[in-house]
């Protein structure tokens, strides 16, 4: 794999938590909705439900567990993944720059607070530890 390949598989795992953040912010906009009991006030009286308001709002919901916890598993396969190649490193302040970027999502600002070290050091090990890394093909 070529540096760009490697950065962009080692940023999977950055998509697919942000898919799993939207379905969970997903999941508790149902939440929140199913709860708010009260009777929206109209000039014109009577219902026009069916009746089956409540069974949609679980199923919904249901739904949308489901597809969190689906999400959750696949970023938990994908840092697995992630993490057993991380594990290729011998130097300790690669491992943490590498985990830093592409596992905890910070910024380079706070990697480099974090591991204590220049930014251009950084940098410099960040791209040397990407290029060591031997990533397998998927195909």
């Amino acid at each position: 794999m070529t540096y760009e390949e490697k950065k962009a598989w080692l940023w999977r795992y950055r998509t697919a938590k942000r898919f799993e953040l939207l379905k969970l912010d997903d999941l508790a906009t149902l939440q929140t909705d199913a709860t708010h009991t009260t009777q929206r006030f109209s000039p014109v009286p009577g219902g026009s439900g069916d009746g089956q308001a409540l069974p949609r709002s679980v199923e919904r919901i249901d739904e949308a567990r489901r597809a969190a916890e689906a999400q959750s598993a696949v970023c938990d396969a994908i840092r697995a993944e992630i993490m057993e190649v991380f594990h290729q490193l011998d130097d300790e302040v690669d491992f943490m720059i590498l985990f830093r970027r592409y596992i905890l999502l910070e910024d380079w600002p706070d990697i480099a607070v974090n591991v204590r070290i220049s930014r251009s050091q950084m940098f410099h090990r960040h791209s040397a530890a990407i290029k060591r890394l031997e990533i397998k093909s998927p195909d």
